[in-house]
């Protein structure tokens, strides 16, 4: 049975020349956005159902299809009939809808043949909705069998192809409710609570709302003091500046990847200042690509490198500074860069296996974890740690407190590492949990676990 996702591009606003799914909202068509948050939740094919195909519909649909492969435009319930298999299940989401992707996610990984996205009555709406039954509102979202809507579509006439779904579908016995108000905010990828993003883009002045909405919910939490503090504004600025661009996320990771190679030159040759320049610079910019993929909704596979260039560059700093501090005789610079390469490295390794082994980055742990991360040796930290060395000329003396300041956030780390990872075992492993209670040091607090 595969995933189909059913759109929908054929209202008009008042005098409009062109559909609501046509309405820009991050830089891109509604339509287009839906798209790709449906291929995100598991849908194989996108069917996008028109009336008639407006130039920037047009436009839109091309550039869909060239970045998504497997995107079918349709007309009319005949349309649909034909290109809906009996066995398929179907997403469906209302024109102009910005719904939230873990809502998406939940409606398309429920259990059920028909499952419907749904506010209850007491539920706070943040977009008008029709009411499906007497204590519950239809959210704009749903997943029906591919029977329902090739009958539904082999029968439409002049019927409203999404409202005429909604009430075959509840005619056809019980649903699967997801109460998308009852969704958890917390976003483990976002690391922070994030409210659900909900808007029915129906002119530009809404669609500049939903905009600003996503923007702000592509902002990631648990963060050092430069990230948190002083990146936001310019990560922001710049990211509504790209947002209508052709520019890709990965161009702009490429780009800032060799503004980190030309730091690098910079530190080797002694430009010390130069250097020091583009790494604070660099930190807002290095931002600036995620948060354009969240918010455009554009991801793709090379993404992840972005994290490694990052790494290569950063430690390609240290080298380049031990290599100039070098020439000028300072012997112990080599084993300077060694010691912060070496347990920043490290820290970042025992992170990694810390999530893949867990779930979850040990920074969001626990309370303890969300504070030093604040203050936790990183690049951004590393490098604004320099500066007041740097504006007293003491060059080599702040290179030698980032090496003192890389070991002391790997062992502190890694205390919280065996802290957290024990919390874990035991709560998942009966044996591990008895084992720690069986081997307990007697003469320590608390030594069995429960770390808070």
């Amino acid at each position: 049975m595969a995933l189909v996702a059913l759109l929908y591009a054929h209202h008009f606003s008042a005098g409009a020349d062109e559909p609501l799914a046509a309405l820009g909202i991050t830089g891109i068509a509604s339509v287009d956005r839906q798209i790709r948050q449906c291929r995100r939740a598991g849908a194989e094919r996108v069917v996008v159902m028109v009336e008639r195909v407006t130039p920037r519909l047009a436009a839109a649909l091309d550039r869909a299809r060239r970045a998504s492969p497997g995107v079918e435009v349709v007309h009319g319930g005949d349309g649909v009939r034909a290109a809906i298999r009996e066995e398929d299940s179907v997403l469906s989401l209302d024109e102009g809808l910005v719904a939230d992707e873990r809502a998406i996610a939940a409606v398309a990984g429920a259990v059920g043949d028909v499952v419907l996205g749904v506010w209850m009555e007491a539920d706070t709406r943040p977009i008008t909705a029709e009411r499906i039954a007497s204590d519950r509102f239809f959210a704009g979202l749903a997943r029906f069998p591919g029977r329902v809507v090739r009958s539904v579509a082999g029968r439409l006439g002049d019927w409203d192809m999404q409202a005429t779904l909604v009430r075959s579908a509840l005619g056809e016995g019980p649903h699967t409710a997801v109460e998308v108000a009852r969704i958890p905010p917390y976003c483990p990828s976002r690391r922070r609570e994030v409210p659900l993003q909900w808007h029915r883009a129906v002119d530009a002045a809404s669609a500049d709302a939903a905009t600003t909405e996503a923007l702000a919910a592509a902002q990631k939490g648990i963060l050092d003091w430069p990230a948190r503090f002083i990146h936001p504004p310019v990560e922001n600025i710049l990211t509504r500046l790209l947002l209508p661009t052709p520019l890709t996320p990965n161009m702009i990771s490429v780009g800032v990847f060799l503004l980190g190679l030309a730091a690098m030159a910079a530190f080797a040759l002694g430009h010390l200042w130069v250097g020091l320049a583009l790494a604070l610079v660099i930190g807002p910019l290095d931002g600036v690509d995620g948060k354009l993929a969240r918010t455009r909704v554009e991801f793709s596979k090379w993404g992840d490198l972005e994290h490694v260039a990052d790494k290569v560059v950063e430690y390609g700093w240290f080298a380049a500074l031990a290599y100039y501090f070098y020439s000028i005789g300072h012997g112990g610079a080599w084993p300077l860069a060694a010691i912060t390469v070496g347990f920043a490295l490290a820290e970042a390794v025992q992170g990694e296996f810390f999530r893949r082994f867990t779930g979850k980055q040990i920074d969001d742990a626990g309370a303890f974890e969300r504070r030093f991360r604040l203050v936790a040796g990183r690049r951004n930290t590393f490098f604004w740690t320099l500066l007041p060395f740097a504006a007293f000329g003491a060059w080599y003396a702040g290179f030698a407190m980032i090496a003192a300041y890389s070991a002391l956030t790997y062992f502190v780390m890694q205390a919280r590492f065996f802290v957290r990872l024990q919390e874990y075992g035991s709560a998942h492993s009966d044996r591990i949990a008895a084992n720690f209670a069986k081997t307990a040091y007697t003469f320590l607090p608390d030594s069995a676990g429960n770390a808070k």
